[in-house]
């Protein structure tokens, strides 16, 4: 090769906010690895400080380069500057806040590239306000709206924090967060403090997802570098940015660490990679998907039929596609009470060898009827409320009528057609369960990658928690999993979006409080719906935002998660100015709870798990 070449890693990264101003822990880096887990102790460490307050989760950034075998490139080693002929190594990270000057969200409203507004009332959108802060000019809503404090770089080792610092002072959100090196030059990027603060003094929070007035400092943005080094004697620069940069979301705190996804950001952009094989390029000479479990998303991309959404011949690992999914799944059940159906969600309980073995008369029946249960994407009619996942979906409404399409949450059209081949017993035989908890020794450029996502919520997207459903968007993407940093998402649409810092961001809630309150378990149905099965409640994302808990080690009952916020608004929500701005739409109970949440969210509790037993952590806020 004449010259060398490099990629970040991970291509995604996910840092996630916290009220604790100096101490942070770096997220997952290897598969299977779990937040803030001290492998040596088997057990996490705390995610708050002395004094109670959330640590911010980092994400961190690496650089690893790439070497010809053959036709291919692939990831030969780490790189850092002062080593390997590297000299120097400068990186750029770029943040915003978009969100008061987005489009209001309204469940699938722009799917199709036009906005057109939240309905006012059943089949009638209100396009005249179909912007956040519709208030605002045209010609004003960058400046006034945006908080976007520019591209920010870092070099060296230790370096100290260069902040995202809020320039604007008419918008009360301090910083979108920080760079920071780590010993051995690794790039850091930390999210704020999650803080919400509203620019009109006595403006209550009333809306799951859209306030005006309201600012919060989730963010998102590029992350690129440059890199130089020595070749046959000549000094040369390598600009690392989109298919060889990376993208940083920060989002909400994983109050459930112990807890898998069962549909993780990995899932959702794998999909993505598998069924758009003509926007999201795979090239043959990139040795990165040789490896690993990358090497199947090739062997599906190749074996995928478009037409019928399933595979042709393709044969998955029961032990790392598989079980996986299955034992997430059933995890959900430390966080979330159906309180009805109870037998539902449970546990393997050891049939994991029956499960993975094609010739096993009971692991065949079993493999049908735990198929049998789960919920098809691609013919997701919204009538069945008993079928899998046991959760809401990208379509959820306010249930005045009988659900229709995609009102549940499914699988991925992917992980259904797994689910498909290994019901009829075409799949690897290679259960292990040594490995099956097996988190790898070294840090590699696959399992970096893997890592961020694993740990990200992947759906359903009503809007979500770490990022809503354009992520879906296969244009996005240049390769699989590295978003582009510059062109166009919906080109010729009427709402064209640029690809720029804050993309992911601004489509989510604002305040992030206000969604995080609400997206707690319902019960499906209420009183006034038809429904010949038992009532049972749902979830939506438990396993970053539990329903229920075990208050502690060894509790055999489950109490609400939100408990003691729960108390101060069942007194909060008599007062006089609350009750008097409450509406059918929003009680004032809930206008006391998006205050609770707005302001206590980091007093809630941590799940953790030690052997078989889940239970919230005693470190609440003092």
């Amino acid at each position: 090769m004449s010259q060398r070449f490099f990629r970040i890693h991970p291509s995604i990264g996910v840092a996630r906010v916290g009220d604790s101003p100096t101490e942070f822990f770096i997220g997952p880096e290897r598969p299977n690895e779990r937040p803030n887990y001290d492998a040596a102790q088997k057990k996490f460490r705390p995610f708050k400080d002395s004094q109670g307050r959330v640590k911010r989760q980092a994400a961190r950034f690496r650089i690893f380069e790439y070497e010809l075998q053959g036709s291919k490139i692939v990831p030969l080693r780490e790189v850092t500057a002062g080593s390997q002929g590297i000299t120097q190594i400068t990186w750029k990270a770029h943040l915003a806040n978009r969100k008061a000057a987005f489009f209001k969200f309204d469940g699938q409203d722009g799917a199709n590239g036009q906005w057109k507004g939240p309905e006012t009332e059943p089949g009638v959108h209100d396009t005249p306000n179909r912007l956040r802060n519709s208030h605002v000019p045209a010609a004003d809503r960058e400046r006034l709206l945006v908080i976007d404090p520019g591209a920010k770089s870092i070099s060296g080792r230790n370096t100290p924090p260069v902040p995202f610092t809020n320039t604007k002072s008419h918008i009360p959100i301090k910083s979108l967060g920080e760079l920071r090196t780590d010993e051995n030059g690794h790039l850091l990027v930390l999210g704020g403090p999650g803080e919400a603060r509203t620019t009109k003094p006595g403006t209550l929070i009333n809306n799951y997802v859209n306030n005006d007035h309201w600012f919060d400092d989730m963010a998102d943005g590029p992350v690129s570098a440059e890199v130089t080094y020595v070749l046959n004697g000549t000094t040369q620069v390598a600009k690392l940015e989109g298919d060889t940069g990376a993208w940083v979301l920060v989002g909400p705190p994983d109050f459930a660490p112990s807890v898998g996804i069962t549909v993780r950001l990995l899932d959702t952009l794998w999909d993505v990679a598998v069924r758009f094989p003509q926007e999201v390029k795979l090239f043959d000479t990139d040795g990165l998907f040789s490896q690993g479990l990358f090497a199947r998303l090739a062997a599906q991309r190749a074996d995928w039929n478009a037409q019928e959404n399933k595979f042709n011949s393709y044969k998955p690992s029961f032990l790392h596609e598989v079980y996986p999914l299955l034992e997430r799944a059933l995890q959900q059940r430390q966080v979330h009470n159906p309180e009805a159906s109870k037998s539902f969600h449970g546990s393997l309980a050891g049939v994991e060898q029956d499960l993975g073995s094609v010739s096993s008369s009971r692991g065949r029946r079993m493999r049908r009827t735990i198929f049998g249960y789960m919920r098809n994407p691609s013919n997701n009619a919204g009538n069945d409320p008993l079928l899998m996942p046991k959760g809401l979906g990208d379509k959820y409404s306010d249930l005045e009528k009988q659900p229709g399409a995609d009102y549940f949450m499914s699988l991925t059209r992917v992980q259904y057609a797994v689910l498909e081949r290994w019901a009829a017993g075409e799949f690897v035989e290679d259960w292990d369960p040594a490995a099956a908890q097996a988190v790898p020794q070294a840090i590699t450029a696959e399992g970096l990658d893997r890592a961020a996502m694993e740990n990200s919520v992947g759906g359903p997207f009503f809007p979500g928690i770490d990022c809503s459903w354009i992520v879906r968007r296969p244009e996005l993407y240049g390769t699989p999993f590295r978003v582009k940093h510059s062109g166009n998402v919906f080109p010729g649409a009427p709402d064209t979006l640029p690809i720029r810092p804050g993309f992911f961001s601004q489509q989510m809630a604002l305040p992030w409080q206000a969604d995080f309150y609400q997206c707690k378990k319902q019960l499906y149905p209420p009183a006034h719906v038809p429904y010949d099965g038992e009532r049972m409640y749902h979830m939506w994302w438990c396993a970053h935002r539990p329903d229920d808990v075990f208050a502690k080690k060894g509790d055999l009952a489950m109490v609400s998660w939100t408990r003691e916020l729960e108390k101060v608004a069942e007194v909060e929500a008599q007062k006089p100015e609350l009750q008097s701005q409450a509406t059918e739409d929003t009680p004032a109970k809930d206008l006391a709870m998006y205050i609770q949440m707005q302001q206590k969210w980091s007093s809630l509790g941590f799940v953790l798990q030690e052997g078989e037993q889940f239970f919230e952590s005693q470190e609440r806020s003092k």
